[in-house]
């Protein structure tokens, strides 16, 4: 199968995440990713974009995420991009899950990070974070 990609660009609004994962399922449709794997990544990329409105973009309906799922070879690629430009240490994150039993959220990270094969991000400060995250199709 050739590679294939498709660009999204969506305002920093919690409902669009649902939008999102819609239009994933159509793009991962003809893909070799078993069901279990493409629920998965569909519940990364869920997080990846509702961190990007909230925490990224400060829900600032004003702004805007972009999203980009490709393929290359035998890998999906996933780029999530807010234009909030806030740095933050995902490690910090992702230590705290481990010990954290207390009200909700604040696992995103983890979750993306063993979901994935390939999660990493990049700062630009007061202009993006891009969210990189890969897995491997069988």
């Amino acid at each position: 199968m050739p590679d294939r990609s498709l660009h999204i660009q969506i305002p920093c609004e919690a409902k669009q995440a649902r939008e999102v994962r819609k239009l994933f399922r159509d793009f991962s449709e003809p893909l070799s990713l078993s069901e279990e794997d493409s629920s998965n990544v569909e519940l990364a990329i869920n997080e990846g974009v509702s961190n990007a409105i909230e925490h990224g973009s400060s829900a600032n309906k004003h702004m805007h995420v972009d999203i980009d799922f490709m393929t290359r070879g035998t890998y999906l690629i996933i780029l999530i991009k807010d234009y909030g430009g806030k740095e933050f240490n995902p490690e910090f994150y992702e230590r705290i899950t481990l010990k954290k039993d207390w009200g909700r959220g604040g696992r995103g990270i983890y979750l993306m990070k063993t979901i994935m094969d390939e999660l990493s991000y990049i700062f630009s400060p007061h202009q993006f974070t891009l969210l990189y995250m890969s897995k491997r199709m069988k």
